[in-house]
C-alpha cells in the first residue's frame, strides 16, 4: 500500500478584513483543486475571529454575510474566537450559523445545562479514501469572567482535553486541534497531550512561517487579518501514521490577483452601508463634537449604572456627529469598538493609586496607538473623570464609577485589579450611546 498525502489549508483572525478575501478565496479554491488532482486529501479550516463588528456589512448582517464567504469556499470546519463569542449577543450566535455548510468545532463553551450549543460539535472525524481517520476539534479562549455574562459556561482547555482525548484518540488516527488559545497555550498543550498531531493556532495573531515542532506536535499559524494563509502537508503510511509533516505560510501579496476583487469589495461595503444608513437612531438638534460626545457618554454611563461618577478616555470617539438624522452607519464609524460598559466599586486608597497611574502615564497614553481589548480606534487619548476630582478622594471611602471594560483589560491600570467590577456584556458602547441619543432626542424634529 502506498503512502497517502493530506493537506490542510487554514486561515485565522481575519477580523472582517474582507479586502483580502477575494484573493484568499481564489487561492483556497484553486489550491484545493490542484491538490485533489494530485491525489491529496484536502481539509480547510478557519481558526476563529473571522468576523469583527467594526465592519459595516458584518454589523449590518450580524456576521451572516461573513458566514456566506466561508460557505462559498466550502470550508470543512471552523472554531470561534472571543471576538465572536463575546462580541455577539447569544441569540445572534445561533442565527449566524443557521445556514452554515461546515462544522463549528467547539468543545469548551456550553449552555447553562452543560450541553453544547446546538450549532456546535465537540469534534468531527474525516475519513480519507484509504481509511485514515482524521479528527478535528476546536477550543477557544475560555474567559471565566465574561462568558457567563452572556449565559455561556466556559471550560478551560486542559480540563476539556482530559475529558475529550480518550474518545478522540479511540476514534481517529490523526488529531487536529483548531486552537483559538494563543501560542503559549498551544505550546503547553503540545507538551502535555502528545497524541495531538497538528495544532492550528490563532488568538495571539502569531505567524509561524515554517511551523514549529513541539514534542510530537506540529504547530501552524497564519498571523492576522488575512495577511498570510497557511498550508500543512502530512505524509501518512499504510498504518495510518504520520511519517512526515511540513507547514508553511504564503503572504497575501504573493497570492494571485483576482479581477473581480474591487467589485466585490465595493459591493460588500455598499451593502452594509445601505442597511445601516436606513437604521435611524435619532435627530440631533446640534452638532456633537468628539468632546461633547465624551460628556454624553459619561451621562449615559452614569445613568445606566446609577452612579455620580464616570471615567472615560477621549480616544473612544473618532468623528463629529452632525446635526440632523443620526443613523447606525455614522455611529459605527464614530464608535467602531466592541467595548462594554463597566461599573467599578473601588476603595478610595486604590482610587488614589489609579489617579497616580493615570497622571504618570498621561503624556505616554495621550498619543499611544493601541490595538486589542475591543478597541478599534487609533490613539488612547486622555482619561477624563466626571463628578469627582482627585483632591476630593477620601482613602477610606468606597466609590462607584461608571466606565468601560477596556480599562480593566489593559495593562496600564493595575489598581483596577483591586476593585470590584461588574460588566454589562449585553451591550457594547455603541449600543449604549445609540440608546442614550434615541431617548434624549426622541421628540426632536429633523434638522
Amino acid at each position: 500500500m502506498t503512502h497517502e498525502f493530506v493537506t490542510i489549508l487554514h486561515t485565522n483572525d481575519l477580523h472582517s478584513h474582507v479586502e483580502h478575501w477575494p484573493r484568499i478565496a481564489n487561492w483556497i479554491k484553486t489550491r484545493r483543486a490542484q491538490l485533489q488532482a494530485a491525489g491529496h486529501f484536502v481539509l480547510t479550516f478557519d481558526v476563529g475571529d473571522f468576523i469583527d463588528r467594526y465592519d459595516a456589512n458584518t454589523q449590518a448582517t450580524w456576521g451572516k454575510a461573513n458566514v456566506e464567504l466561508l460557505n462559498d469556499c466550502t470550508f470543512d470546519g471552523v472554531t470561534i474566537g472571543n471576538n465572536k463569542g463575546l462580541g455577539l449577543p447569544r441569540d445572534r450566535m445561533e442565527d449566524i450559523y443557521s445556514e452554515r455548510r461546515f462544522a463549528v468545532l467547539l468543545a469548551n463553551i456550553f449552555e447553562n445545562d452543560h450541553g453544547l450549543p446546538k450549532w456546535a460539535e465537540e469534534y468531527r472525524v474525516f475519513v480519507t479514501p484509504k481509511g485514515t481517520r482524521i479528527s478535528a476539534f476546536g477550543l477557544t479562549a475560555a474567559y471565566d469572567l465574561t462568558y457567563p455574562l452572556l449565559d455561556w459556561l466556559p471550560a478551560q482547555p486542559v480540563e476539556t482535553l482530559e475529558k475529550l482525548s480518550d474518545r478522540v484518540i479511540a476514534q481517529s488516527d490523526i488529531r487536529i486541534l483548531l486552537s483559538h488559545l494563543g501560542l503559549p497555550t498551544d505550546q503547553s498543550l503540545a507538551r502535555r497531550f502528545k497524541e495531538i498531531s497538528v495544532i492550528l493556532g490563532a488568538h495571539t495573531h502569531h505567524l509561524l512561517p515554517k511551523g514549529q515542532m513541539v514534542e510530537n506536535t506540529l504547530l501552524a499559524a497564519a498571523g492576522k487579518y488575512g495577511e498570510n494563509v497557511g498550508e500543512v502537508d502530512l505524509e501518512i503510511d499504510e498504518k495510518h501514521q504520520v511519517v512526515s509533516e511540513r507547514a508553511h505560510t504564503i503572504k497575501f501579496d504573493n497570492l494571485p490577483e483576482v479581477e473581480s476583487a474591487s467589485a466585490f469589495l465595493e459591493n460588500w461595503r455598499e451593502s452594509g452601508r445601505n442597511i445601516l444608513e436606513n437604521q435611524i437612531i435619532s435627530n440631533l438638534p446640534t452638532d456633537r463634537s468628539t468632546l461633547q460626545q465624551i460628556d454624553d457618554c459619561a451621562d449615559a454611563l452614569m445613568e445606566k449604572f446609577q452612579t455620580k461618577i464616570a471615567m472615560i478616555s477621549s480616544g473612544m470617539f473618532l468623528d463629529e456627529l452632525p446635526a440632523g438624522q443620526l443613523n447606525a452607519f455614522q455611529l459605527l464609524k464614530d464608535l467602531p469598538h466592541t467595548i462594554h460598559p463597566m461599573k467599578i466599586d473601588i476603595l478610595g486608597s486604590d482610587l488614589l493609586k489609579l489617579f497616580d497611574e493615570i497622571n504618570l502615564q498621561h503624556d505616554h497614553l495621550l498619543n499611544q496607538h493601541i490595538n486589542g481589548s475591543g478597541f478599534r480606534g487609533d490613539k488612547f487619548g486622555e482619561i477624563k473623570f466626571y463628578g469627582l476630582h482627585e483632591k476630593q478622594v477620601d482613602p477610606k471611602q468606597h466609590y462607584e464609577i461608571a466606565s468601560l471594560d477596556h480599562y480593566y483589560f489593559l495593562p496600564w491600570f493595575h489598581s483596577l485589579q483591586s476593585a470590584d467590577v461588574s460588566f454589562d456584556f449585553k451591550n457594547i458602547l455603541r449600543e449604549l450611546t445609540a440608546g442614550y441619543y434615541r431617548e434624549k432626542y426622541s421628540h426632536q424634529e429633523a434638522v
